[in-house]
């Protein structure tokens, strides 16, 4: 049973760096198709680690609009210790950030859904009535190949998979800027060549 999962895993990564570019380009049309978003919001399992991440890097670049994050886990839960740490060594301070649920209404208003991974983006498809036209799945942002299209959740990992899921939600929000007009990229996004 262990050999068939670990077939299936790399048969899927594989598939998922096959897929990279012609999801990476989709991603570019979809966002070059936008209207000029004044509301995104940004969904990851638990809203403490991946989404407050990208929501404050985006926050510094994108004054003028509003961007938010949220999850499928109760509020009021903070951002875990190797998150703060990370962050704040890119210039983010997520002391002060406290998880919130998806709300539909939320989810519906955005101009714009980020997801990190394609079973959210799913969900807020079927359950929540989002258009698929304004729901990006993260991992398709970034330029680089990744194994799997999905922006892992460091949760309770070692502090390195907070810096390699940080380093490619730097790289996602670095394109997301260039469509959206950003003139300086805060200090998290500057670096896209980790």
């Amino acid at each position: 049973m262990d050999r068939l999962k670990r077939l299936l895993v790399g048969i899927l990564q594989l598939a998922d760096r096959i897929l990279h570019r012609r999801r990476h380009e989709a991603a570019g049309r979809l966002l070059a198709d936008l209207d000029p978003p004044r509301n995104i919001l940004i969904v990851c399992h638990g809203n403490v680690c991946r989404s407050p991440y990208l929501e404050a890097a985006l926050k510094t670049a994108l004054p003028d609009i509003k961007i938010a994050s949220a999850g499928f886990m109760g509020p009021g839960r903070p951002v875990p210790p190797f998150a703060l740490e990370v962050s704040a060594k890119r210039g983010l301070d997520l002391s002060q950030f406290r998880s919130r649920p998806l709300v539909p209404a939320t989810a519906r208003e955005a101009d714009l859904v980020i997801v990190m991974d394609q079973r959210q983006a799913r969900y807020l498809t079927s359950y929540l009535r989002v258009d698929p036209s304004r729901i990006v799945i993260a991992g398709d942002l970034d330029p680089r190949p990744a194994s799997t299209r999905v922006i892992e959740d460091p949760w309770q990992q070692p502090i390195e998979a907070y810096v390699s899921a940080f380093d490619r939600l730097d790289r996602c929000a670095a394109i997301l800027l260039k469509y959206f007009g950003a003139k300086s990229p805060p200090q998290s996004v500057r670096q896209t060549d980790r």
